[in-house]
This record gives structure tokens, C-alpha cells and sequence, in this order.
């Protein structure tokens, strides 16, 4: 794989030599098709030295596991399919964005918390609510975590926990990002997302496995409009938060993990958001969870650590339908996992005490992104709020991953 992506990045390379710098194919050469086969090779040299290291790790629920590594390697083979298509069918690589409908509300440090707005009045501007600077204890403790079950292979991911100081207040997504916001999004620059993992049993084995044929809009499941947009990468929101910024003129970006877990508990400290509650029968008054109603869709989960109530969703629900934590934001956990801006740390060694994003010191890996919160098909212990890990590919995409976006204040 590494010599294949060297030899495609070569071979770009030449290309574009031979190309008019106007050309739009050369600025799709130099923006997308160039760094992004550089970015495999990177990722692929560094899990070669992964799976020769001494500490390498693939059974149980390592996200080194080779069943992840398969899946992989067919996203990455996905995303150079459409990159092949792209070359022949370049896209617009200076698409006309157009102002939004902009409100001009006037949101500074001293809005009240938990106000609501939108920096303009078109559907695919998302409701923001204001979060209050202040301070929490972020990660898992050893005593939630045996409480709860947690897999002993995770529990490090979560640890140490310590005390982050959130200085200022900022803006966050009240509901998740829809997928009718991101279909605004793709109809005016013609960005193009492709294939997805799902779960569906081969060979009878029930796992995640590649579809080239979902999208963000064919996700293989019932969804609507105002469903969670999943089959997303963390570069699709991104780039949702990049052309947001431009429709608007404010400052959009996908979350911090301090940010992301700080919003979550809202001022709690428990393993859900709405308590500790060992019995699992509170969660589907506040999210969409595993629960006999996807046991139904999906009799594979039966066996599963399922929620002791039932939410009336076998797959994602539209965003809003259950209650919001005490910051007044929807979905926190459950429904669709969603994506945050750092590079992934597989503990919390000298993590950053304020809400600065968490880059590659302390040997942080950059191109494997990291998740937050549960989804509508995970375990009972993968919906606490302290719930963090990684994939081990900056293209993964599942029916099970989304994203909500950070405005600046």
C-alpha cells in the first residue's frame, strides 16, 4: 500500500508539471489530489511501524484490530476511486459562494449562557447556543468505569482525569449537523463524499463493513432531511465549517475535545448527562440509544449491553426529538457520534488544562481523528459522556458518525 500511494503521489506530481497553473485541474491536482495521497502514505507508514511495533495490539476492542485495518484499507481504496473520477470530471475549484441572509445578532463575552441564535435566517444556518466559560473535571474515573463495565483495553483512553478551565465563553451547535444543512453545503461547492462503513453481517459475521455505494444522502438506512448527516469524515465538517464561515463571516470549526466534553456534561460530573443511572431506564427520555427497538432492526445487537427503555429509533432520529442536557443542547450522546478537531492521544498525559485544541506534542497522531459521544447503536458504557477514542485512518466514515461545529464569540 505504501509503495502504491508513493508511486500515485509521483505520478500526480508529474502531472501537474505538465499543466497550466490556471488550469482548474492543476489546482485540483495541488489542493486535493497531492496532499491527500501524501496524507495516505503518511498513515500508512506510520501503521506499518504500528503493527511491527513490540506494544501492538489487535484483539478485543483495540482500534488497531484487524478487522478495523480491513475496513480501512477499503476506505482508502473508496477515496481514491473518487479521486480517479475527479480527475476525469474535475470539480469547480473556485465554486461562487454567495452571503448568506445574515441576522446581524450581536453576540459577544457578555451574552447571557444558553442564548439562542443563528448568524443568519437560511435553513441550512444552524441554531447556536452560548456556553458559559468555566471549569470541570474532564475523563473517566477507575470507579465509573468498573460501575459501568468499561472494556479494560479503553479505560486508559479516558485517564487521567484532571481539571480543564474553559477561559471563554463560545457557541456551540444546539442540534447535530442535518443532513439537509449538508446537502446546502454540497449543492453550492459540489463537494463529494463516497462510500461508507455499515453494519450488515458477511459471511456471518455481523460487523462494519465498507459499502462504496452510501453517501451522506444514501446512508442505507431510513432517514430524513432533518436526520443527523452521517458518512461523514472529520475533513467533511471541516469543510462545512469552512464554507459556513464564508456564508456568514463568522468563525465556525468543529469543536475541541475539552470543548465538546465540557458542553456535554453541562455542569455535571456523573457517567450520563442525566445521571449515573445504573439502571439505563432514564437515557431514552434524553437520547437515542441502543434499545430493543434497534434489536428489532438489528437482532445481531441482541446480545449487546442494551439500555433498559425503549426510544421508538432502530436507526438515527431526527435531531432534537429528546430531552437537551442543562446547557440546552440536544444529542450530546447517542444518535450519531460526532467528530472534534484534535489529533488523537490514546491517554490524557499532559493534556491541555484550557480549551486549546490538542495537537501533535506529546505524540499525537494527526491524521487519526477522534470521536465523542455514543451513537444510536453503541453499548451502554460507549454513551457516557467521558467516552473518547480514535480510527486509526483520516477517511474513516460510518452510518454511525456526524458532527455539530463551534462558533467564536
Amino acid at each position: 500500500m505504501i509503495n502504491d500511494a508513493n508511486i500515485a503521489e509521483k505520478s500526480a506530481l508529474e502531472l501537474r508539471a505538465k499543466l497550466n497553473d490556471t488550469n482548474n485541474l492543476s489546482m485540483f491536482l495541488d489542493q486535493q489530489i497531492i496532499p491527500k495521497l501524501t496524507q495516505l502514505t503518511d498513515e500508512s507508514t506510520t501503521l506499518r511501524a504500528r503493527c511491527n511495533a513490540p506494544d501492538y495490539d489487535g484483539t478485543g476492542v483495540s482500534i488497531e484490530r484487524p478487522a478495523m485495518l480491513r475496513e480501512m484499507l477499503s476506505e482508502w481504496q473508496g477515496t481514491i476511486n473518487l479521486l480517479i473520477h475527479q480527475i476525469n470530471n474535475p470539480p469547480n475549484m473556485n465554486p461562487e459562494i454567495k452571503l448568506a441572509s445574515l441576522t446581524n445578532t450581536n453576540i459577544t463575552e457578555a451574552t447571557s449562557a444558553k442564548s439562542k441564535f443563528k448568524d443568519c435566517s437560511d435553513s441550512f444556518c444552524p441554531e447556536m447556543t452560548v456556553i458559559p466559560s468555566g471549569s470541570f473535571l474532564m475523563g473517566g474515573n477507575i470507579e465509573e468505569q468498573e460501575q459501568q463495565n468499561v472494556p479494560a483495553q479503553s479505560r486508559p483512553y479516558e485517564l487521567p482525569q484532571h481539571a480543564v478551565i474553559v477561559e471563554k465563553p463560545f457557541a456551540m451547535s444546539t442540534y447535530e449537523t442535518t443532513i439537509a444543512e449538508f446537502q446546502a453545503f454540497q449543492k453550492e461547492t459540489g463537494w463529494e463524499v463516497q462510500g461508507c462503513r455499515n453494519w450488515e453481517s458477511r459471511d456471518g459475521v455481523f460487523n462494519m463493513w465498507y459499502r462504496d455505494d452510501l453517501n451522506p444522502t444514501n446512508a442505507g438506512m431510513n432517514q430524513t432531511p432533518q436526520d443527523p448527516v452521517v458518512c461523514v469524515r472529520r475533513e467533511d465538517g471541516r469543510a462545512f465549517a469552512e464554507w459556513l464561515s464564508k456564508k456568514t463571516g463568522q468563525t465556525y470549526r468543529l469543536p475541541t475535545e475539552v470543548e465538546w466534553e465540557y458542553a456535554a456534561r453541562a455542569g455535571t460530573s456523573t457517567a450520563f448527562y442525566w445521571g449515573d443511572d445504573l439502571n439505563l431506564d432514564q437515557a431514552c427520555k434524553y437520547a437515542n440509544v441502543l434499545d430493543p427497538t434497534t434489536v428489532s432492526a438489528l437482532p445481531q445487537t441482541s446480545s449487546w449491553n442494551l439500555f433498559n427503555c425503549t426510544d421508538g429509533y432502530a436507526f438515527t432520529s431526527p435531531v432534537g426529538k429528546f430531552l437537551p442536557n442543562n446547557f440546552g443542547l440536544y444529542d450530546m450522546t447517542a444518535n450519531a457520534r460526532e467528530w472534534v478537531d484534535d489529533c488523537w492521544h490514546s491517554n490524557y498525559e499532559n493534556a491541555p488544562v484550557n480549551n486549546r485544541i490538542w495537537g501533535e506534542e506529546n505524540n499525537g497522531q494527526c491524521n487519526f481523528p477522534v470521536l465523542r459521544g455514543g451513537a444510536w447503536i453503541y453499548n451502554t458504557y460507549n454513551a457516557r459522556t467521558a467516552y473518547r477514542n480514535a480510527y486509526v485512518t483520516s477517511q474513516a466514515r460510518s452510518i454511525m458518525w456526524g458532527f455539530r461545529l463551534v462558533r467564536e464569540i
